[in-house]
């Protein structure tokens, strides 16, 4: 009696192979996106931040300058999460007297939820400084 060999097929390897890959895949592609909305965030406000505290120093006046800054940094966020945009505190901090530094300090708070990234915190807050000097010649109110 001659027996036949059995052949091995291998269908149905591929679903396997591609149910064992996907959740990784799907996982790395979350966190490229978190990593990328926290480095367009933090871009964004760091650029922002130091365009507002150059602003401040053309002001004549401290209410001027604090208006400028707001207006400046909310121009640069503008394509940012609308969390940030409303959770958005800008500071101005020194004398504003000729010849002294000026900071202005901004930050904002915004969300990942959206990115349905597992594990992922809910919010992440991001902040940034920028110094600048007052014209020592120039009149202030």
């Amino acid at each position: 009696m001659k027996r036949a060999a059995r052949v091995r097929t291998e269908d149905g390897s591929l679903a396997i192979e591609l149910a064992m890959v996907a959740p990784g895949l799907l996982m790395i592609f979350a966190l490229i996106f978190a990593y990328g909305r926290a480095g367009q965030v933090n871009g964004t406000l760091e650029s922002g931040t130091r365009d507002a505290a150059r602003s401040v120093t053309l002001a004549r006046s401290y209410d001027e300058a604090r208006d400028r800054a707001n207006a400046v940094v909310l121009d640069a966020i503008k394509d940012t999460p609308q969390s940030c945009q409303n959770s958005l505190v800008v500071r101005i901090e020194g004398d504003y007297q000729p010849g002294e530094p000026v900071t202005v300090s901004a930050r904002c708070t915004y969300g990942l939820s959206d990115l349905g990234l597992p594990g992922a915190p809910g919010t992440l807050t991001s902040s940034s400084s920028f110094t600048s000097m007052l014209d020592p010649y120039r009149g202030i109110q």
